[in-house]
C-alpha cells in the first residue's frame, strides 16, 4: 500500500475559529482539485494558528450557476448569486458564472 502525504488546503485566516469550533464544515473551491482523504489545513497569514490535521470527507461538484444553498451547505434562503459574486471577489476573480465548483466537506482531527 502506498501512503501519500496529506494534501494542504489553504484557508483565509478569518476561517480559523469556525473550522476549529466545527461551525465551518465545508468549503467551496474552484480549480483546486480537492480530494477526499487526509489533509493539513493552513490558515494563511494567521498570526498564531499553526497547521491543523484534518480530513476531507467528501467532495461534490456542481455548476456555480445552478449551485443551491443546500448543496453548498449554506443557510436556507442564502442568495446564491451573491454567494458566487463573493467567491469571485474574495478568491477567484477569473471564475466564470458556469464554473464547476467543488463543495468539500471537512473535519479536523480531535485534539
Amino acid at each position: 500500500m502506498v501512503e501519500t502525504a496529506p494534501r494542504t488546503v489553504h484557508f483565509h485566516q478569518k476561517h480559523h475559529r469556525a473550522v476549529v469550533s466545527g461551525e465551518k464544515v465545508t468549503t467551496v473551491r474552484w480549480n483546486e482539485s480537492v480530494q477526499v482523504g487526509a489533509a493539513t489545513f493552513v490558515f494563511d497569514d494567521h498570526p498564531t494558528a499553526g497547521p491543523l490535521p484534518g480530513t476531507i470527507t467528501a467532495v461534490n461538484r456542481h455548476r456555480l450557476d445552478t449551485l443551491t444553498a443546500e448543496q453548498a451547505h449554506q443557510p436556507p434562503g442564502t442568495d446564491m448569486r451573491r454567494f458566487g459574486r463573493q467567491l469571485r471577489e474574495d478568491y477567484y476573480p477569473d471564475m466564470p458564472d458556469d464554473a464547476v465548483v467543488e463543495v468539500a466537506e471537512l473535519s479536523i482531527a480531535p485534539s
